[in-house]
């Protein structure tokens, strides 16, 4: 299967009623820290890649990952 290496990764979905908020990429399953731009693993550009700050990057990262929710 061919994946896109210039295509923007996600982050796994978190759910509501777990406890652990560790982001995970869509790409590789691999956990990802906010100072982090890229996929440990395969290194592709991964959400808020292009954020201005790590706090930035966490609030682009967490909207994504919990934009399933009820609110």
């Amino acid at each position: 299967m061919y994946i896109n290496p210039d295509r923007i990764v996600g982050i796994c979905q978190l759910q509501p009623t777990g406890t652990n908020s560790t982001f995970f990429t869509e790409c590789c399953q691999t956990a990802i820290t906010n100072t982090e731009t890229v996929c440990p693993r395969c290194k592709r550009k991964v959400i808020g890649y292009d954020a201005k700050n790590e706090s930035e990057r966490e609030r682009i990262r967490w909207g994504y990952a919990t934009s399933h929710w009820k609110r």
